[in-house]
């Protein structure tokens, strides 16, 4: 069996191939080709397993490490004939428990080597005491937690660098762009692209959860599996959340349904029509898990909206041979929602600052007997062409 460490080794490998296939598309200014896309995806998934894994045995680990203190505390206890000392919050002998030792005392000594490696401490105006990027253990969690949910990273959304809180992002404003045909001798024909710009502008997204001094005393490490899985969906929430209002605020009204109240048979077929061509390969649907469902109950042709049996085992479910994928952020089917978007998400920009700040703040709450954990991230999503983005909308009533 492998160790963590060597499990850690492994996811390390797994993501730093992740980043070389985004670096060498980003260095030559292009989206990641088919078979880069699904390599990437394979170390993605390969990265979050491993970070389950990794969390499994600590977990395991610190159980077996407890059930061994306990026994040999109170046989050393009954021999010496007095009543065995417990404590309840082992020392920092793990990452875990170094972290979950910070946040109980403020002792930073055993987590000073363990910050996240890919951001930097630049906030401004804040005391320095006590403030620290999420440690690399609990970062990995979070994120990993969040990637499970995350539609962005799912559904191809275009990840763009750049530095400062507003990145202006050029994008193609040319209707056409064909060759011209011309005649020997002749001279050639001039053109030149038409471009504007998408700026994309960092927006701060925060969280803040209060502990109480007894919660501390009477919880060990245990605590950061919970808050990681807590942070962790409530960062994919918000992406989700960010990403739909964004596609129904900057793509195209393509369709208006017939009803206020349902998806009629022909309108999924009716709203893929209206994609341009262009944007076919690479689109999907994005929807509520209810919206799918009442499209899948459509009568007619037996195997429109749902599957051919020997096609069944092909992985992520299909509309019309498109992947569908499912939030909760959706609009739902409603008077003048827009309850079916399909669309081709790279065209799509999202930027997110380098990481997930923490400070832990033993100062503000103590005189209610609370420590405030605070975390906050930046992140924009922006529509970079409206037309590779359709929704259609149900009427008012």
């Amino acid at each position: 069996m492998k160790t963590v460490k060597e499990l850690r080794q492994e996811r390390a490998e797994k993501i730093a191939g992740m980043t070389r296939l985004n670096v060498a598309a980003e260095g030559e200014e292009r989206d990641l080709t088919e078979a880069e896309k699904v390599e990437y995806d394979g170390l993605k998934t390969a990265a979050a397993l491993l970070a389950e894994r990794i969390a499994r045995l600590e977990e395991a680990q610190e159980l077996e490490e407890d059930v061994t203190r306990s026994q040999g505390t109170k046989a050393q206890g009954e021999k010496r004939g007095k009543a065995p000392a417990y404590n309840k919050m082992p020392l920092g002998d793990s990452e875990t428990r170094a972290f979950a030792h910070w946040i109980k005392t403020g002792d930073d000594g055993g987590i000073k080597e363990l910050r996240a490696s890919n951001a930097t401490d630049m906030n401004i105006g804040t005391n320095v005491d006590g403030q620290y990027l999420v440690p690399t253990g609990h970062y990995n969690q979070v994120i990993a937690r969040r990637d499970e949910a995350m539609l962005a990273n799912q559904i191809g959304v275009m990840n763009i660098p750049g530095q400062g809180t507003t990145v202006n992002v050029p994008v193609d404003n040319e209707a056409d762009g064909e060759f011209v045909a011309t005649n020997e001798a002749s001279e050639f024909d001039l053109d030149a692209p038409a471009t504007a710009q998408v700026a994309m502008t960092l927006v701060k997204y925060t969280k803040q959860i209060k502990i109480s001094y007894e919660l501390l005393e009477d919880e060990d490490a245990k605590l950061l599996t919970f808050l990681s899985d807590f942070v962790g969906r409530g960062m994919a929430k918000t992406h989700n959340s960010l990403l739909l209002t964004e596609a129904r605020a900057g793509g195209t009204a393509a369709l208006t349904l017939d009803s206020a109240s349902t998806i009629g048979d022909g309108e999924p077929v009716e709203l893929l029509y209206k994609q341009p061509a262009e944007y076919l390969d690479g689109s999907v649907w994005v929807m509520a898990r209810a919206t799918e469902g009442a499209i899948r109950g459509n009568q007619g042709d037996p195997f429109l909206y749902n599957p051919n049996p020997s096609g069944s085992d092909r992985g992520r479910p299909e509309i019309l041979g498109y992947p569908v994928y499912n939030s909760a952020s959706a609009s739902a089917i409603a008077a003048s929602a827009k309850s079916v978007i399909f669309g081709n998400f790279r065209y799509m920009g999202m930027r997110e600052a380098p990481g997930i700040t923490f400070l832990r703040d033993p100062y503000s709450l103590a005189y209610l007997g609370q420590v405030r954990l605070l975390y906050y991230f930046r992140t924009v999503y922006k529509t970079l062409q409206a037309e590779a983005i359709q929704y259609a909308t149900h009427p008012t009533a």
